[in-house]
């Protein structure tokens, strides 16, 4: 709780300001298209705020009131701040006096309809959590198309066409002034700044005659920038995405560059769509970093968080994959809809075993064999994989060309770190199926002798003078 105290105590006071009064339309586009991604605690604190400005009178207030009225912890109405203010919907303003904190908190109205789908961070993020079906259903609901207008004639009056004044506006200025006429306009996009992204690496791998600079616009860079975010596409997969998205006309429109850059992401890194996940707080991660894994937890860990090109690059030693490899994830992932971790196992299992030597005809029947036995996680995998491992030998050896597979160097082959744990239970249960037909050999063998009326003795003797 040490940085929580920090940033925030129950004793901290605070202010709620809103610029803009905010509609009934509003609260449907929070509930209906922010509240999947952000949250139900954040949008409870949300419509508190909203109904706390709406009074006539502005007071300060301590933060035990929000946890009264929330009936929420100090951390998760901190978490529920932060999840607001980067959405987009909230802005935080602190003042310290001495030993006490003062917050503004500033409730922002959300963006409209048609801005909020056009945000490729939001749209891909509600259509990630509420999938496809209610996805196009809130859509349709919010985004209305608008009715064809062509053929018709627009015979619409202007204002000079119906009224007339009688006054001279020019003596009349005093009641228009500046101070009276501000006001704070309404968001029109997410809040998003690109000073992460590393734009000189992008420039560095681009031809001037491929991608002139003066296309990457302040705009066209903000885009950029936002698209690498939601993917977690570095400068290298950003240069590839806009070689893709260049049409013939030498033009980076904004709906060509989400798409290439969406179908670059299914077939590099996942076949499902991305989603935002809020960041652990410093103190969480201290915690989870003093929890010791096993080897096992670690390795599903890694295979289930790798995307399969960072796989194939760690078993190249950091090599980048041969194209070839890369198609045949691809397949893997849409031929067989198999998720990341089990593509990430098989490859891993037929290149440490093959010498870092893939065989396209050999992993496409495991994989076919996987997907007849519906293995779906790296848990799975990896069990079968074990399992299964005499089969895998035969259909190895069958794929290639040279000569026949020796039995004696199956055990010299390198193998995953992860098959040698069932080495030991897969001995332990040969040994007792072996003890097993053994006992039940040597019942039959009594049997048989008795219903012939023989003794074993006799059996011995006669035997032995054969």
């Amino acid at each position: 709780m040490q940085l929580l105290f920090k940033e925030l105590q129950p004793v901290d006071s605070f202010i709620i300001q809103m610029p803009y009064p905010l509609a009934d339309t509003d609260r449907q586009l929070v509930t209906m298209l922010y509240k999947p991604i952000i949250g139900s605690d954040a949008m409870s604190l949300y419509c508190t705020l909203w109904a706390e400005s709406e009074s006539h009178i502005t007071e300060q207030l301590s933060h035990y009131y929000l946890m009264d009225v929330l009936n929420m912890s100090l951390k998760k109405i901190f978490d529920a701040r932060v999840a607001l203010e980067a959405i987009g919907l909230m802005k935080t303003w602190k003042k310290d006096d001495h030993d006490k904190r003062l917050f503004i908190y500033e409730v922002i109205a959300p963006l409209d309809a048609a801005s909020f789908f056009s945000e490729p961070i939001l749209a891909t993020s509600l259509y990630s959590v509420i999938h496809e079906k209610a996805y196009l259903r809130v859509r349709e609901r919010f985004v209305k198309k608008q009715a064809q207008q062509s053929g018709y004639d627009n015979v619409s009056r202007d204002l000079q066409d119906v009224f007339k004044s009688n006054h001279d506006y020019t003596k009349l200025g005093h009641i228009f002034s500046p101070e009276q006429m501000e006001q704070p306009s309404r968001p029109k996009k997410l809040p998003f700044y690109s000073m992460d992204f590393d734009f000189d690496l992008l420039k560095s791998g681009l031809s001037e005659v491929m991608i002139p600079s003066n296309i990457l616009t302040l705009p066209v860079k903000e885009l950029i920038a936002k698209v690498a975010f939601l993917y977690s596409l570095n400068a290298l997969d950003m240069q590839k995405v806009l070689m893709m998205a260049i049409d013939d006309q030498n033009r980076i429109t904004e709906d060509r560059l989400k798409k290439t850059a969406a179908d670059y992401y299914k077939l590099s890194i996942s076949s499902k769509p991305p989603r935002l996940t809020q960041k652990l707080p410093q103190q969480n991660k201290v915690e989870t970093q003093d929890m010791v894994l096993s080897k096992d937890q670690s390795l599903i860990k890694y295979l289930e968080d790798t995307p399969p090109l960072e796989v194939l690059r760690d078993l190249s030693n950091g090599k980048e994959p041969m194209p070839v490899e890369v198609d045949l994830a691809n397949e893997l992932i849409f031929k067989y809809s198999f998720p990341p971790a089990v593509v990430n196992v098989l490859l891993q299992f037929v290149l440490i075993r093959a010498k870092m030597k893939l065989n396209k005809n050999y992993v496409h029947k495991i994989a076919a064999h996987w997907q007849r036995e519906n293995i779906q996680t790296a848990e799975q995998a990896i069990e079968i994989s074990r399992k299964e491992h005499d089969q895998y030998l035969d259909w190895q050896n069958s794929a290639k060309t040279a000569t026949p597979y020796k039995r004696k160097n199956v055990r010299d082959e390198k193998v995953p770190e992860w098959f040698y744990k069932a080495k030991e239970t897969r001995s332990t249960k040969q040994s007792v199926v072996e003890n097993e037909v053994t006992e039940d050999w040597e019942t039959k063998k009594q049997q048989l002798l008795e219903k012939l009326g023989v003794t074993e003795g006799q059996a011995k003797t006669s035997g032995t003078n054969k």
